[in-house]
């Protein structure tokens, strides 16, 4: 099983591939995380390659929302904080991505991320791979990014 960071999540619903969501969870967290990077690229110099209109926002948005209600469950740190404050120090990591190293080294978890960091950090600690990985360990875009 993976746990998914708001990253890997956003990269899956942009290609419209949101099926290996369902093989996984992530943190109550990436549901603000994600509606944040939307919000970000709206705000982005309209030539910016990374910029999204408010017509793809949108639909981005309703992707998302399918996503966080019908195809992963959240799951929070609640009663871990320290924890994870603990690890976010240790490591010079923000809180945010320890949340996602800790929760996936207490349960046994893949972490799915496209953030090199976080990725090299916890490689550490669990298996971690990109989005682009994962594709290929469930058979390839292709196969998996029906539609």
């Amino acid at each position: 099983m993976y746990l998914f960071d708001a990253n890997a999540i956003i990269a899956l619903a942009k290609r419209g591939c949101t099926g290996p969501l369902a093989y996984g969870v992530t943190l109550d967290l990436a549901v603000y995380e994600a509606l944040n990077a939307v919000w970000k690229e709206y705000s982005r110099i309209r030539d910016s390659p990374l910029y999204l209109d408010r017509e793809a926002a949108s639909k981005l948005l309703k992707v998302l929302r399918e996503v966080f209600d019908n195809v992963i469950r959240l799951a929070s740190i609640r009663g871990r904080e320290a924890n994870v404050f603990e690890l976010a120090v240790n490591e010079g990591i923000t809180v945010y991505d320890a949340a996602y190293l800790y929760y996936a080294a207490e349960n046994g978890l893949a972490l799915v991320t496209n953030d090199k960091k976080l990725r090299e950090k916890a490689r550490q600690y669990v298996k971690a791979m990109t989005v682009d990985e994962l594709l290929l360990q469930l058979g390839g875009a292709d196969k998996v990014c029906k539609g």
